[in-house]
């Protein structure tokens, strides 16, 4: 039985947005884990991010899977109205990739055998820029301006020494990646799992980096809520919290554990999931094999699911960086957003290890 047995909201919808770090919540759904903490849980599937932050916004969704800038990012009014975000728990580490098309492959002077390697791709690239004939600019996506893929993209362009003004960098959902690329549309994105692996089994892009050798230990995404919910459904808070940590401890040996790869493989492929077909599957050569040994998110570790407020503290950096904020380190705002005290709550409950401190500087 639930200690949050008292929970003010048993009926729940939670948004996602088809990833293999959406995990997490399938999880709990599926194996009953939000039933055992007598909350009655609809998932729902979001084409983009920014449906997924206005609908927890406005209350349409009660919590949700988000890139981990997205809290931040509405606490401070960044891309639509101010609306205070929180979160206690980060549901994945690592998983995104950034991938060229095939046909920007074939120009660069890049020896695949160093890949997957952001500076041996970085530098090709830069190369290719100076000697680049065409007037219009390479296009690369990224799913939100306020994720850590358009930072990590943005950081890996700098690193090589692109400018940003030798490049169009725009906006495009997660799952319609692949089919941008392929289409020419784009030259090339930053994007979680599984659509690099997807673009590269399906001949029309390279994995040309993974963003964990970027940002190493990195959180990708968390659960967020609104800070209405937060303050005035604590229970009902700390029992979605509870359910979740424990599906991330669920899926912590998930790619050495067969019969949990096997039956994860199984719910993500349903269409109210991931929607990966039958036939996409077939054409592709797509497997939990070949997927889960791939650029795969982490999902459980002490480290891993704490909401560090130092990393808040440097996603408001690259934020000033890309000028999408002059403001100063704001602790207070951090303290808001970033909750590690409720963590450690739930972390305990569960007898799980947590961190002491609420800043890492390594």
């Amino acid at each position: 039985m639930s200690i949050y047995s008292q929970s003010e909201q048993p009926e729940l919808t939670l948004g996602f947005v088809p990833l293999l770090d959406a995990a997490p919540l399938i999880v709990a759904k599926e194996l009953g884990l939000f039933a055992a903490q007598g909350l009655n849980v609809t998932l729902q599937r979001e084409a983009s991010w920014a449906s997924i932050r206005d609908k927890v916004a406005f209350g349409v969704l009660d919590g949700a899977q988000m890139i981990a800038p997205l809290p931040l990012a509405s606490s401070l009014g960044l891309g639509a109205a101010a609306v205070p975000m929180t979160t206690a728990l980060v549901l994945s580490s690592g998983g995104n990739a950034i991938t060229l098309s095939s046909r920007l492959m074939q120009q660069l002077d890049l020896d695949p055998a160093k890949l997957p390697c952001p500076l041996a791709s970085g530098i090709a690239l830069q190369q290719h820029l100076q000697h680049r004939t065409q007037l219009q600019p390479l296009r690369l996506a990224t799913v939100s301006p306020y994720s850590c893929h358009h930072y990590q993209l943005h950081y890996w362009l700098s690193v090589a020494g692109i400018s940003a003004r030798q490049v169009e960098v725009i906006g495009v959902a997660p799952a319609a990646m692949a089919a941008q690329l392929a289409s020419g549309a784009i030259d090339g994105f930053c994007v979680g799992e599984p659509w690099s692996s997807l673009a590269q089994l399906n001949g029309d892009g390279t994995i040309v980096t993974s963003c964990d050798q970027l940002w190493h230990n990195w959180q990708e995404k968390v659960f967020a809520v609104n800070q209405q919910f937060a303050d005035n459904k604590p229970q009902c808070y700390l029992a979605l919290l509870t359910a979740l940590l424990q599906a991330c401890h669920w899926l912590a040996d998930i790619s050495s554990n067969p019969d949990k790869k096997s039956q994860l493989w199984y719910w993500l492929v349903q269409g109210h999931y991931l929607a990966l077909t039958d036939s996409a599957l077939h054409n592709t050569g797509l497997s939990p094999n070949t997927l889960f040994n791939k650029a795969v998110p982490q999902a459980f570790g002490p480290a891993l699911n704490m909401p560090w407020r130092s990393q808040g503290a440097f996603m408001l950096q690259q934020m000033r960086n890309l000028q999408q904020w002059q403001g100063p380190l704001n602790q207070a705002l951090l303290s808001q957003v970033y909750r590690p005290d409720l963590y450690r709550q739930v972390a305990a409950g569960l007898g799980f290890a947590a961190p002491k401190e609420d800043w890492r500087y390594r």
